[in-house]
């Protein structure tokens, strides 16, 4: 009996963990050049194809600050990750929805 309960109990802690969702921090690089942060306090960049690429945030150990003017019209190079966030409604309450977001990670300015 007690064989089987462990057989029973290793079949369902593997069969839980298959169910989960492996969230992995790939790292992406590009090149582009600093336009604007957005009415949604989004950071708006546009690379040499004129793409333009919206940023979320930025992690606290970038020391160059985006809401500063003398960044405007500069050429970065730009480490990211995509991450999920929660989206909220109009009173900042969580709705439950999420969104894929870009994080900036690393911000080099290109001479």
């Amino acid at each position: 009996m007690k064989k089987t309960f462990n057989i029973a109990f290793v079949l369902f802690i593997a069969t839980a963990l298959s169910f989960t969702t492996k969230i992995t921090n790939i790292q992406n690089t590009l090149t582009a050049t600093f336009i604007e942060v957005t009415d949604d306090d989004f950071f708006k960049f546009i690379d040499a194809d004129k793409k333009e690429i919206l940023f979320y945030d930025v992690v606290e150990e970038v020391e160059i600050s985006l809401y500063d003017d003398e960044n405007l019209n500069k050429k970065f190079k730009i480490t990211w990750v995509e991450k999920e966030i929660e989206l909220m409604d109009d009173e900042g309450d969580l709705t439950g929805e999420k969104k894929k977001v870009k994080s900036i990670t690393s911000l080099t300015l290109i001479n």
